[in-house]
């Protein structure tokens, strides 16, 4: 993803917050320290498997926790790895209201 695309992503993130934090991605090597020839950033293969890791954990503990208030867990489903930046905001949105991870 571009800067812009990242930012849109992140918009509670001001430009040199989502620089900063980019470069700790970068420095923990979970984003690539280079941009590829598009302009765009991207995850390493570890960034990617972090990525997925850290998802899956944060939805099991979400249902476990729908499960002890007998509520029905919605069915997430990830999007394609070459989804629009526009599905890519829903679901970042559906997430963040779903796992809480703002708080």
């Amino acid at each position: 993803m571009t800067l812009d695309e990242l930012h849109q992503l992140v918009p509670k993130l001001a430009g040199d917050e989502l620089k900063a934090e980019l470069a700790r991605l970068q420095n923990l090597r979970i984003a690539n320290p280079v941009k590829d020839t598009e302009n765009c950033y991207s995850l390493t293969a570890d960034g990617t498997d972090f990525r997925q890791l850290m998802i899956s954990l944060s939805m099991w503990g979400k249902q476990q926790m729908n499960d002890d208030e007998d509520k029905v867990s919605p069915l997430i489903v990830e999007p394609e790895t070459d989804a629009k930046l526009s599905e890519l905001i829903k679901y970042n949105k559906f997430l963040r209201e779903y796992i809480n991870y703002d708080e």
